[in-house]
């Protein structure tokens, strides 16, 4: 039976199964103005996991007065358009991402056509939702949660922050050394990926939620030193990638599937059985090479 785990007295966890791995879905629970907040729905019916678990802490679906989302992939919205269309809670999301939100099946063609060799068959079963509210970088729902445009993961990729406990809700922006379904972190922009990282450097962070379990940081980040230190093994990651694709790359290794594979076996957390995650990464690295620039 899954449960929520209470992070502090208004924001709590909940760890849904996906793949070999899991999801987050948290629940803030804003006791000042009685507003709850649902932000990510898993890669599954809700009604399978979220709603038990919200009932066993006196939450029900009615009581939850905004759906948001931290980016638009499967396994982070699959639930919305029941807890949407069944429930009526209203959806907030990122004004970048609202057009995906609508559209999430063509969202995960895009991704999974990339590199079909490489690819699973895309999750048609995804069904959209139109969003209610549609919030910009920096602006603030419920005099709670602050949105942080954070690309890179992918460029729709939000943080919530959540002003009282200054507590972000990351989902896949900072990776790590990303998951045993990904083999390493995953971003389909070097660039706005470390852009990104020193973003979330200015903020006063206290605590990180991520949305996965990842290699190198884990999932439930407590205190600015650990917050910082987390951060700073986001950034070292990416510099290790570099360093041994560099080396592959200008040695005379041209095939990002070879490389892939390689630096998995070198650092990452485990081999996936579908290398298209890696191979986002390691082509954007092969990229900056061939550009000349450097990390």
């Amino acid at each position: 039976m899954l449960e929520f785990e209470k992070i502090n007295d208004e924001i709590f966890l909940l760890r849904v199964p996906f793949s070999t791995v899991w999801t987050g879905v948290i629940i803030i629970n804003d006791t000042s103005n009685g507003k709850n907040y649902l932000i990510d729905s898993s890669n599954d019916n809700p009604e399978k996991f979220i709603i038990p678990a919200l009932g066993r802490i006196g939450i029900k679906p009615e009581d939850i007065d905004y759906l948001l989302n931290t980016h638009c992939h499967g396994d982070h919205i699959g639930g919305h358009s029941v807890m949407a269309k069944k429930y009526g809670i209203k959806v907030a999301t990122y004004a970048n991402g609202a057009a995906r939100l609508e559209n999430p099946a063509e969202n995960a063609v895009r991704i999974r056509t990339k590199f079909p060799n490489h690819s699973p068959n895309p999750q048609s079963w995804l069904k959209g939702v139109k969003a209610d509210i549609v919030l910009e970088d920096g602006e603030v729902l419920g005099n709670r949660l602050k949105l942080i445009h954070t690309p890179g993961h992918d460029d729709d990729c939000v943080c919530w922050y959540d002003l009282p406990t200054r507590t972000v809700i990351s989902g896949d922006s900072i990776q790590a050394n990303g998951t045993p379904t990904q083999g390493i972190g995953f971003y389909q922009s070097l660039d706005d990926y470390m852009k990104s990282l020193d973003t979330l450097c200015k903020y006063d962070i206290e605590n990180i939620i991520a949305g996965h379990d990842y290699d190198g940081i884990g999932d439930v980040i407590i205190g600015k030193e650990k917050v910082s230190e987390a951060l700073s093994v986001c950034r070292d990651y990416v510099k290790k990638y570099d360093k041994y694709i560099r080396e592959k790359y200008n040695g005379g290794e041209t095939d990002a599937a070879k490389i892939a594979v390689e630096l998995i076996n070198e650092m990452g957390c485990g081999m996936p059985k579908h290398l298209f995650l890696a191979l986002y990464t390691v082509t954007e690295h092969i990229r900056i090479i061939r550009e000349g620039k450097k990390i």
